[in-house]
């Protein structure tokens, strides 16, 4: 990959618990899953609170509204080989209407069909604990007393 992807994250927290809806991934790497908050790709001309709202409407099949944004991560990563690099919005959001809190897990299908995932409640500590990476690997920093507005992740 050759060029910078903009890609817009969802913290969408469970007012109940404090956990938060993550969804698991399949990797080309051990342990062959990986965490991280529902969202995607930012499309040209589109604003990433546009953005995350159309994600959540397409894969999981739920509304969002998109909250205030709690900052960025520059995310330089290799993936299956190949080197790649983003620029993520981390957003606050929240379920337009009360009842999907209730669901413990989602069925997610990523847009263009490709691969389909599982989406649950997790709380942050549990993401930064598990052995099962979060992406972007600093993406919780955003979310402790000394974390900053933009995080820069950068694959070993």
């Amino acid at each position: 990959m050759s060029s910078v992807r903009a890609t817009v994250l969802g913290a969408l927290r469970r007012p109940d618990t404090d956990e938060y809806l993550v969804q698991t991934l399949p990797t080309p790497a051990e342990p062959g899953t990986a965490r991280r908050f529902v969202g995607g790709g930012i499309e040209f001309g589109e604003t990433s609170d546009e953005a995350l709202e159309r994600e959540f409407r397409e894969e999981l099949d739920v509304a969002v509204e998109a909250g205030p944004v709690l900052g960025t991560v520059e995310n330089l990563y290799r993936w299956d080989g190949e080197a790649g690099h983003d620029l993520a919005v981390v957003r606050e959001a929240r379920f337009a209407d009360a009842s999907p809190y209730d669901r413990d897990a989602f069925h997610g299908v990523e847009d263009d069909g490709s691969f389909e995932y599982g989406a649950a409640w997790r709380s942050l500590d549990d993401l930064v604990d598990s052995p099962e990476p979060f992406y972007p690997r600093c993406v919780a920093d955003l979310f402790g007393d000394g974390g900053t507005g933009h995080l820069v992740s950068v694959a070993d």
